[in-house]
């Protein structure tokens, strides 16, 4: 994984090089983080010493978040925690810069830079490595109380301004639930998110392989759900659906799981793109062990979104009311700090099934080699 090249000079000098496949490898690990409706819209570039993490507007512009949203931002994170994270497993140092500067509308990303710590070879092939195994589970999950243990370990994970709290108070999950319902309402009314949802669907095995956006096995449908999914794709059907208060029902739908789940894990941090980054480091780390100690997790960044849009303005203006009150609530339900608000929610316990995982786009889309230019 590591080249050495022994120079004839008075003191032997070694310089070491990271080859191409332990960049790739890398650039897997990154590239397995989650994104918004599998949206994975980051581009790599190697230029043989600092793997660039960009926003490909060209690829994913008005089909998902833009490039300084949270949303977006916090999957930066994921990125970043996952390509650190392996990175040791390869004795690599890796360091990683970003800056305001970097972050526009169609704009974000991050720096990082690598360099080999030693000849060591890795001890085990880091494809078995954990991050590798990180998955969504939307199905059913068993009743069964998570372990104390487990709880108390998760708890103790942060990552700079971002923290995690855990809630397996039932009349509290009971609560979140709710405010998941209501900001699914909010949703299921909003004419951008839903019509990037409509394009993100992937309903035949030939959407599937073209191995980004959601597949619609992953998303536990009662029978005939695909169909019902695939005619309300449409913002049209929606918004005439909408009047006999088809988003009360879909809201319902999407927020019941949440409330007879055994525990709910919240990632809090600033509303900063700081912040932002760190929760998603921090969201990764929990969600990457919790897999590990055999819990399923289901993110609902429902709430977070509804938070972001109404601070952005965004909200559709019927719906501000309903918008500000379900601010008011979760800074409450969650005791949220002067400066703090929600980037997460995680459902989360002991999984009934194991789920098809989503594909990854292949390396021809996603890397630019210029290590030899």
């Amino acid at each position: 994984m590591i080249w050495f090249l022994t120079l004839p000079l008075a003191h032997s000098i070694i310089i070491m090089m990271i080859n191409l496949d332990t960049i790739k490898r890398l650039i897997q690990s990154g590239l397995k983080a989650p994104s918004a409706d599998n949206s994975q819209p980051w581009h790599f570039e190697w230029d043989g010493s600092v793997l660039s993490v960009k926003y490909d507007v060209v690829r994913v512009k008005d089909r998902t978040f833009p490039a300084n949203s949270p949303a977006t931002l916090l999957s930066l994170g994921t990125v970043i925690e996952n390509i650190l994270y392996i990175s040791e497993s390869y004795n690599i140092s890796a360091k990683f810069s970003w800056s305001p500067d970097m972050i526009s509308e169609e704009s974000a990303g991050a720096e990082i830079n690598l360099q080999p710590i030693n000849s060591v070879e890795p001890s085990t092939d880091p494809i078995n490595h954990p991050i590798f195994k990180r998955h969504t589970n939307r199905f059913p999950y068993h009743k069964t109380a998570l372990p104390k243990q487990v709880l108390n370990e998760a708890t103790q994970l942060s990552e700079g301004s971002a923290r995690l709290l855990i809630i397996n108070s039932k009349s509290l999950i009971q609560e979140l639930g709710q405010l998941v319902k209501v900001a699914s309402e909010i949703r299921f009314q909003t004419k951008e998110v839903h019509e990037w949802l409509g394009q993100n669907l992937r309903f035949t095995k030939e959407d599937v392989k073209k191995a980004d956006g959601l597949d619609i096995r992953t998303l536990a449908l009662p029978p005939g759900g695909s169909m019902f999914l695939k005619f309300i794709s449409s913002w049209h059907r929606m918004k005439v659906l909408n009047r006999i208060g088809a988003y009360r029902l879909l809201a319902k739908i999407d927020a019941a799981p949440v409330k007879v789940a055994p525990a709910i894990v919240a990632i809090i941090a600033p509303p900063t793109p700081q912040g932002a980054i760190d929760a998603g480091r921090l969201l990764c780390r929990s969600w990457t062990y919790l897999n590990t100690e055999g819990i399923a997790v289901h993110p609902y960044y429902v709430i977070a979104d509804q938070l972001t849009r109404l601070k952005a303005g965004t909200i559709p203006e019927n719906l501000i009311e309903k918008a500000h009150y379900l601010k008011q609530e979760c800074t409450q339900a969650l005791s949220l700090g002067e400066g703090e608000t929600l980037h997460m929610l995680l459902r989360t316990g002991y999984p009934k099934r194991t789920p098809p995982q989503s594909l990854r786009l292949p390396e021809d889309v996603i890397f630019t080699d210029t290590s030899n230019n």
